[in-house]
Order: C-alpha cells, then sequence, then structure tokens
C-alpha cells in the first residue's frame, strides 16, 4: 500500500466519467453545493471550514475543484491581521490515484499475476506491453507502401523502371482508397481495441478503449510500451476452443470468415513477394483471453 500511496503516475488514457462516479459510489457522494459546516473561534484567530463545493457540468474539466475530503478552510490570524485561503484543487490524474488507494485499501483491486488469474467482473491491475488491433495495423501498414508505390511511380523515368514490380499508378490509387475504406471501416465507431501479448497468468488481454479519453487518438504514445492497466473485466475465455472476434463492432464481422481471410491474403502475399515485411494478420484473440474495459492506463 505504501508503493501505491507514493507513486506518481503519468496516464496516457484515463475514463474520467468512470473515475467520478467510482469516487462517488464508494464515498457515498460528494457534495455539489456551498455550506457552512462548522465555525471555530478563538482570541487568536477565527477559523470556519466550508463545504467542498463545485458543479456537476465541470466535474470532467480539465481541474476539478473537488475537495474529496469535504472541506477547505479560510483562517485569519488576528495577532497579525493576515488572512489565509486555502482550496484544494483535483486533477483527473490526482482523482484516478485516490480511487486506486481507495481500492487497495479496501482490496477491491487484484494485480493479476502467476498466481491471481482473471475472474469475470473483477477490477484488476496488471502490467504489459501493448499493441494495435493487428488488423488494424496491418491495413495501416499496407497503406503506407502503397503511398510509396505511388510516390516513386510518379518520380523520373529511371526511377520508374526501377519498380516495375508496383502496378500502375492508377491501380495503385485505387488499392490504396479500398485500403482506405477498408480501415476506416474497422475504425468506425467509438471505441477501439488494443491487444496484450501473453501475461504472466497465462492469458491475453483485449482492451476496449473509448477514444474521447485518449491523449492521443493515434495512440503514438500508447503501443509498443510497458504500461500499467487498470480496469474491470467483462469477459474470460479460458481455453483456444473460443475467441474474442476483434472485428466484431463492424460491418465486415458480417462477411464470411473464409471471404475475408482469403482476400487479405492475397494482399498480403502480393506484398511479400515484393520484398515488404507484413504484420501477421490477426482477425480474432483465442484463448485463453480475457476483455477488460480500462479506467486507466498509465507508466
Amino acid at each position: 500500500m505504501s508503493s501505491i500511496e507514493n507513486e506518481l503516475i503519468i496516464p496516457v488514457y484515463l475514463n474520467q466519467r468512470i473515475v467520478f462516479d467510482m469516487i462517488a459510489m464508494l464515498q457515498g457522494g460528494i457534495a455539489t453545493v456551498t455550506r457552512v459546516t462548522s465555525m471555530e473561534s478563538s482570541s487568536a484567530s477565527d477559523k470556519q471550514q466550508y463545504g467542498a463545493t463545485f458543479g456537476l457540468n465541470k466535474a470532467l474539466s480539465a481541474l476539478l475543484r473537488i475537495d474529496v475530503s469535504g472541506n477547505r478552510e479560510k483562517q485569519k490570524d488576528g495577532s497579525s491581521g493576515t488572512q489565509i485561503n486555502e482550496e484544494k484543487v483535483h486533477t483527473p490524474a490526482s482523482m484516478f490515484q485516490m480511487l486506486r488507494k481507495i481500492l487497495v485499501a479496501d482490496n477491491k483491486l487484484s494485480f493479476i499475476d502467476d498466481n491471481n488469474k482473471p475472474e469475470i467482473r473483477q477490477i484488476v491491475e496488471f502490467t504489459a506491453p501493448l499493441r494495435k488491433n493487428p488488423l488494424i495495423q496491418t491495413m495501416d501498414t499496407f497503406i503506407g507502401i502503397m503511398n510509396m508505390a505511388i510516390l516513386f511511380s510518379q518520380g523520373p523515368p529511371q526511377q520508374q523502371n526501377k519498380i516495375q514490380k508496383f502496378q500502375t499508378p492508377d491501380k495503385n490509387k485505387a488499392i490504396k482508397t479500398q485500403m482506405e475504406q477498408f480501415l476506416e471501416s474497422l475504425k468506425a465507431g467509438d471505441t477501439v481495441d488494443i491487444i496484450t501479448d501473453i501475461l504472466t497468468c497465462g492469458y491475453r488481454a483485449v482492451i476496449t478503449l473509448e477514444r474521447e479519453f485518449l491523449n492521443d487518438p493515434t495512440m503514438s504514445d500508447l503501443v509498443d510500451g510497458h504500461f500499467n492497466v487498470l480496469g474491470k473485466i467483462i469477459s474470460v475465455i479460458n481455453d483456444d476452443k473460443d475467441s474474442i472476434n476483434l472485428i466484431r463492432k463492424t460491418a465486415l464481422s458480417a462477411m464470411p470468415e473464409k471471404i475475408l481471410n482469403n482476400a487479405l491474403a492475397g494482399l498480403s502475399e502480393q506484398l511479400k513477394t515484393q520484398g515488404f515485411k507484413i504484420p501477421s494478420m490477426e482477425l480474432e484473440a483465442k484463448g485463453p483471453v480475457f476483455q477488460v474495459l480500462p479506467i486507466a492506463i498509465f507508466s
């Protein structure tokens, strides 16, 4: 617990709405009106305590004027005439750090490791390298390759001769357009999946993010690094006979898997024969795997 209390965190993803709601649930609500709660007087000083104040519509603003301890102080020193006004201000990250401490203190947070397997409805924390949805990553790579093909095919004649392995510029542009439309359908909606490799518990994790709470919409600060993930498990698959479909939220999920696999395999093979390194395509994450709705991802 002491390490949690003293740890300074840097979130790259923070669902402020869930943080706000969970603190309110655990603390029995948060005051939304201003009122005097107590008053103490003496000959030397006057001290007043006021209830915390903030508007609900400001709850998710960049600076949250929330004093979760329920008070702020105004102190006047009678001997010197000095008046001190003090008001604590919480940021979204400091509110999350407080929530994390409460969860640990109340034994409501499970740390996934060799001895602790994931279970549905658990609030968990684990550390892992994160990767984009493999299919999205593959399509991003394809589009980057086609951009290069189009760029070189429009170069000087001597340069064009070196890249005859590419198709004609018009054909390349048509393929690129199809890829972009395909990628757009993959990215449709307000959520996006990222995945982990196998954790020490023997499971992989599929993490479903809400885009509006990402620091960087491109996720360049999120993938290919080790991060702590704190969230709630909503699904657990214990063996490789089942899986989590990574395109389940898109219209492509209605397409027969065989047709989709053949189309992607053909495109991948064509680029591989031209010497390009293509990331492996993965339409589903096979078990053992669990799906988690993250509250925060941080380092």
